[in-house]
């Protein structure tokens, strides 16, 4: 049993403390994160009131540069590259998307995390808010003094990689051409720790995961995904090699980092199931290494279809023995922990 792990986490039990419920007559406590969402694709509703049924604090709002780059492969089964990129589409689309998103937070009276300060007063005051994150740096083009302009602006969580072998490095579900990560995706790790940007490194081959590890001086995340025993290849096909390899989670963990774990409901039907694999994890990793990235609206048939669902977790948890502080560490608080970590910088 490593849930006592937990308590030994750089920060954990501080942050649980503050990340621990307010409860409100009027809905239900705004107390959850989510590591990994596409919350501008639902349509009907307000992100702010999505987030609000299920009691979600803080949303890692991702936008998608290659959107539009990219289709399914009904023969392969995973999304890959479908028509190159022009130079300067990448970063046009990510630009273009970065701003419907600022806005649409603006119009909602969402907050938005991009330092150390504004994820105090969330905790504190509890606002919903939203972390801007983007999954892909090809929007960069090889031009690094625009992440120092996208973090300016407000981003501070970069999956660095997504469905295209880019100049970035290699995707997991594609050949690999760069052996991990390009060079210039080494400085982008590099520049991230500087300017105050969690990495993150779903969609990454086990090779670029290595890499991501001895570069980075600041924990990193795999913010979507799951952990499987054998190593990840692209001949297994979409969902299998999307895994970190059993070994590398392990070294994740080790660096203080946080391991997102997948609602996919075809792996668990159910909240049941979903839970023990949880559970899996947290003994394995310690609880203090284990997150939820619900890919929301861009999973397709999830385990977790909205926020409701996450926030049945809790009951979940403990009656598989989870104490409060590991509870509160999955279902939000490590992210942040790691978060947190990632903008401070002097």
């Amino acid at each position: 049993m490593q849930r006592r792990g937990f308590l030994k986490a750089a920060g954990g039990a501080a942050l649980a403390c503050a990340f621990a419920p307010r409860w409100s007559h009027a809905q239900p406590p705004l107390r959850f994160a989510d590591m990994h969402a596409h919350l501008r694709f639902k349509q009907g509703e307000t992100m702010r009131t999505f987030m609000a049924a299920g009691g979600m604090l803080v949303v890692a709002e991702k936008v998608i540069p290659d959107s539009g780059f990219t289709a399914w492969s009904r023969m392969r089964e995973v999304w890959e590259a479908s028509r190159e990129a022009r130079p300067g589409a990448l970063r046009q689309n990510f630009d273009r998307q970065f701003v419907q998103t600022l806005e649409r937070i603006r119009k909602q009276g969402l907050a938005t995390i991009d330092s150390v300060a504004s994820l105090d007063r969330v905790l504190k005051e509890r606002v919903p808010a939203i972390v801007l994150a983007s999954e892909g740096a090809d929007f960069l083009e090889e031009d690094l003094a625009y992440l120092a302009n996208v973090r300016s602006r407000g981003l501070v969580h970069l999956q660095i990689l997504h469905y295209r072998v880019s100049d970035i490095g290699d995707i997991s579900t594609e050949e690999p051409k760069h052996g991990g990560l390009t060079a210039f995706g080494q400085r982008v790790v590099r520049e991230c720790n500087r300017l105050g940007i969690l990495v993150d490194v779903a969609h990454a081959t086990s090779a670029g995961i290595t890499q991501v590890l001895d570069l980075s001086s600041k924990p990193v995340i795999y913010s979507h995904g799951h952990v499987a025993a054998a190593i990840p290849t692209r001949w297994m096909g979409g969902v299998p090699a999307r895994a970190i390899h059993a070994p590398l989670a392990r070294r994740l963990a080790e660096k203080g980092g946080v391991l997102g774990l997948w609602p996919l409901w075809n792996a668990y039907p159910n909240l049941n199931l979903y839970s023990d694999e949880l559970m899996r994890l947290a003994d394995t990793y310690g609880p203090g290494h284990v997150g939820i990235g619900t890919d929301m609206d861009g999973l397709g048939k999830s385990t977790l279809p909205s926020y409701v669902e996450f926030s049945q977790l809790p009951e979940y948890l403990a009656k598989r023995g989870l104490n409060d502080a590991g509870i509160e560490g999955i279902l939000g608080g490590n992210y942040l922990r790691v978060l947190r970590q990632a903008l401070s910088v002097a």
